[in-house]
């Protein structure tokens, strides 16, 4: 009976967990128009820690300007004509945020842009908010007995399993870009390959036809262009 009971109680703290974490996490892939900037607003909280971080994946370059700004209009952080970046920052004001993106580097070309920005602890994990759950803060720890600590147990292991999946998902995200870059630069060079590869045909076909042409008016008495180029007029 009493192992039952730890089973019933070790699903139903599952369910708990899992339902009382809300993690901060956004994250945008976006298009920034040639010589235009776009930027984005989020209301933080003073003393709050977060994590930036951006990437070209394609267009151009693949290069952009990034400003943060404080609610005061401050410049907290800058790049210039960067690939990608990643920053942490704690934040001293509360209010609304802006992460503004410019394409004015490229005349011609737009930037397709990921863009990730999240809350996290002192660790470097997601900073999530619990909610403590009631039932046990109305239950003193004497009544409890051993399996306060098995509760306690429990929620240590669904810890650690939350902060690796969440490590796991960021790993398959930065692949995922990783993967998203490499398709898009092989995908020009093929196109850069046909592009040229038709130019050098048409090339190789005009020389052969030349050749042709000219070869035939040597031995021909009343072509204009053989006597031309035999010196006769």
């Amino acid at each position: 009976m009493f192992s039952e009971s730890i089973v019933h109680i070790f699903f139903l703290f599952l369910v708990l967990f899992i339902g009382t974490f809300r993690a901060f996490d956004i994250e945008l892939t976006v298009l920034i128009p040639a010589s235009q900037r776009e930027c984005f607003h989020q209301v933080l909280e003073a003393g709050k820690t977060v994590e930036i971080e951006y990437e070209v994946l394609a267009g151009g370059d693949i290069d952009i300007n990034y400003w943060f700004y404080s609610p005061t209009n401050r410049v907290l952080q800058s790049d210039f004509k960067k690939r990608d970046g990643h920053q942490t920052l704690k934040l001293e004001e509360s209010g609304e945020y802006r992460f503004c993106f410019d394409n004015s580097v490229s005349r011609f070309n737009q930037k397709q842009v990921y863009f990730s920005l999240r809350l996290v602890n002192e660790q470097g994990h997601n900073e999530q908010d619990r909610i403590t759950e009631s039932w046990m803060n109305d239950v003193a720890r004497d009544e409890l007995g051993e399996l306060q600590d098995k509760i306690q147990n429990f929620k240590d292991i669904f810890q650690r399993i939350w902060d690796n999946m969440e490590a796991a998902q960021r790993y398959q995200k930065v692949f995922n870009n990783y993967e998203v870059h490499d398709r898009v630069i092989a995908e020009n060079n093929f196109e850069k390959v046909n592009f040229w590869s038709i130019i050098h045909l048409v090339l190789m076909i005009s020389v052969s036809v030349v050749q042709v042409v000219t070869i035939r008016s040597l031995f021909e008495s009343k072509s204009a262009y053989g006597k031309l180029l035999r010196g006769k007029k």
